[in-house]
């Protein structure tokens, strides 16, 4: 489930199977045995991308090609695995809420991006959008760490800003693109003490 929906959220990226394990916190093992079959089935498809690494004290730079795999554009049930694993709420509010109730005073908890029922209605790219955006006074470390489990959970890194209380105001009066990416398109609050439509 977890590669599917990896894949699925990041239709165009290619992924080496070391990156999957890491990402997914799934062995090595079972992440072959599940990229095989999702090879023979055609769900995914050999992929390579060229990656720059620096050599010689950041003096040089060198392409390298990384074999991978990436969604197959053709398998004829993506939207239905799609609206199936993606949509379907890919992690529980309630567990999101329970976290950011209990970790410090919190103003807001938006959610947008990936949390958002219309994966494909006219955002700016997937990429740039933020599918969570904090409020309020939390210890930053916490934070992360609950992030990262959500994100080995969903199996896509997620984009995501905690805000103290008057740095939030100061983006929002100057009408700060990250925010207003969130706010102007679907999105829902699990916290709202700041009353933002």
């Amino acid at each position: 489930m977890k590669l599917l929906r990896l894949f699925l959220l990041s239709p165009d990226k290619v992924f080496a199977s070391a990156e999957t394990t890491k990402v997914l916190k799934i062995s090595k093992t079972a992440a072959k045995k599940e990229i095989r079959f999702l090879l023979s089935i055609g769900f995914v498809k050999k992929a390579v991308r060229r990656d720059i690494l620096i050599v010689k004290n950041r003096k040089k730079t060198k392409k390298i090609k990384v074999a991978g795999f990436m969604l197959s554009q053709t398998f004829p049930f993506i939207l239905a695995l799609r609206s199936l694993l993606v949509t379907a709420s890919p992690i529980s509010r309630e567990k999101m809420l329970q976290f950011f109730k209990s970790k410090g005073k919190i103003k807001l908890v938006a959610l947008g991006g990936i949390f958002s029922d219309d994966l494909t209605g006219g955002f700016p790219s997937d990429d740039s959008r933020l599918d969570l955006v904090v409020v309020g006074a939390l210890k930053r470390a916490k934070v992360e760490n609950f992030i990262k489990n959500l994100e080995s959970e969903i199996g896509k890194e997620l984009n995501w800003t905690l805000l103290s209380p008057p740095e939030f105001d100061h983006r929002m009066g100057m009408h700060d693109k990250l925010l207003r990416d969130l706010f102007d398109y679907p999105h829902e609050f699990l916290i709202n003490k700041l009353a933002l439509d």
